[in-house]
């Protein structure tokens, strides 16, 4: 087994995810069927028990991800290749997931150096799946894969990962997507009220209570919003799927109450847009 540790405690936070999902699988009828990450669990010597009675952050985990796995399958429909971006990738196995149901699809896994070296370690790779050891607010790692692509629709994901950064860093990162990119940008979002209690009850929190420094900083109310970061309508809002909406069943009976009270029920959702579309 290997121990392996971060710079941040942001990164950190790829161990809840991967935890969950391999939890997941493990059920009878998993909602999200991931025969890997379980795997890369086995490899890793690090106390995942502690996240152990976690039961609204996982199954919030599970929605999110299939989510995002549903939005790929359907956005590489009737295309001839598409681009996927997985934008703070962590030990994320989306690719080997999708590789069968979206065999025209290349799958990018983008994050930190450090992260990215452990990853290439522990994670099998799919068979059009390649690593990008960056941060995402840098842009030469967007010119290289649009000159390397330059007809091909992309689809960027940011699972787990917009709340951690500041709203001008998110803005300027859209913006710079929108100057390049065609496709699609699929993303989680807290409220402003959830963000704010978040970082104040950092804590309390069922998981990050854990971990140091994840602290969280960007929140939104209205998802149309990141559509009017820009002023040449290059950015285009196009649906949004509030997680306590989803799988009632899988949810615990206090989540079941909370959806009775609107800012809370919306306190963490997953958006796409669109970039260029009317090009």
């Amino acid at each position: 087994m290997e121990k392996i540790s971060f710079k941040d405690g942001v990164s950190e936070t790829l161990l809840i995810n991967l935890y969950f999902r391999s939890l997941e699988n493990k059920l009878p009828k998993p909602l999200l069927k991931d025969e890997f990450s379980g795997a890369v669990v086995d490899k890793i010597d690090y106390d995942f028990s502690k996240f152990d009675s976690s039961d609204m952050s996982r199954i919030g985990v599970i929605i999110r991800a299939k989510y995002f796995d549903d939005e790929i399958i359907e956005f590489a429909k009737n295309k001839e290749r598409i681009v996927v971006v997985q934008v703070g990738a962590g030990f994320d196995t989306r690719p080997l997931r999708l590789e069968h149901a979206c065999p025209n699809a290349v799958f990018y896994d983008l994050d930190l150096p450090d992260v990215i070296k452990f990853r290439d370690e522990l994670v099998p790779k799919a068979k059009q799946n390649f690593s990008l050891a960056c941060s995402m607010l840098e842009t030469a790692w967007m010119d290289e894969l649009v000159g390397k692509y330059p007809q091909t629709p992309f689809i960027f994901v940011l699972e787990g990962v917009p709340m951690y950064f500041e709203e001008s860093e998110m803005k300027g990162f859209f913006l710079n997507l929108a100057k390049r990119f065609k496709g699609e940008v699929a993303l989680d979002l807290l409220n402003i009220w959830c963000c704010k209690m978040m970082a104040k009850n950092h804590t309390k929190h069922d998981t990050l209570k854990y971990i140091k420094d994840a602290k969280t900083k960007f929140g939104i109310d209205d998802p149309r919003d990141i559509e009017r970061w820009d002023d040449e309508g290059r950015i285009k809002y196009l649906k949004t799927g509030i997680m306590m909406d989803m799988y009632l069943n899988r949810w615990p009976f206090k989540a079941r109450l909370m959806r009775f009270i609107p800012i809370l029920k919306r306190s963490c959702t997953m958006s796409v847009y669109g970039l260029n579309l009317a090009q």
